[in-house]
């Protein structure tokens, strides 16, 4: 006879459900983070034919120009092509050198690129993310709200 019978192995009480419970939250959190590096965008979802710069108003979705920076502006930059050029939206933590080229891969959206990522001549690439929030903007910064009256 031996010594475990796994027939008479039963969960008794709330083991059950702590079990289902346990088996769900497992799911949710690989799904969710399926779900999140599927909506991340990847270094080759831009396309790597630069557009002329003369023509980025005539386009939609994601583009790409080349050219050299002939100015910085904060976090903002002008490329130039031989076609034209482009203010470029980026950001202060990855900014270019005036006099360097540069390929920028974003959206041109209003008259200026909204650059989600550079790439320098030894195809060096350098995601730009949006500016980080001024100190004290959202929520937690806000404080509470004026007293009535005043």
């Amino acid at each position: 006879m031996s010594r475990w019978n796994v027939s008479n192995l039963r969960l008794q009480g709330k083991a059950p459900l702590a079990a289902a419970a346990a088996v769900l939250i497992a799911l949710g959190a690989g799904g969710g983070a399926a779900a999140v590096s599927m909506t991340r965008p990847t270094v080759t979802m831009a396309p790597t034919n630069p557009t002329a710069i003369a023509k980025l108003a005539s386009t939609s979705g994601i583009v790409s120009a080349k050219g050299r920076v002939t100015e910085v502006f904060g976090d903002r930059f002008v490329v130039q092509d031989r076609t034209g050029r482009a203010m470029v939206a980026g950001s202060r933590d990855a900014m270019p050198s005036v006099g360097s080229n540069v390929l920028v891969q974003g959206r041109y959206d209003d008259g200026v690129m909204h650059a989600q990522y550079l790439v320098d001549p030894n195809g060096s690439v350098v995601p730009v993310g949006p500016p980080p929030p001024r100190p004290g903007a959202g929520p937690r910064g806000d404080g509470p709200p004026p007293p009535p009256g005043g």
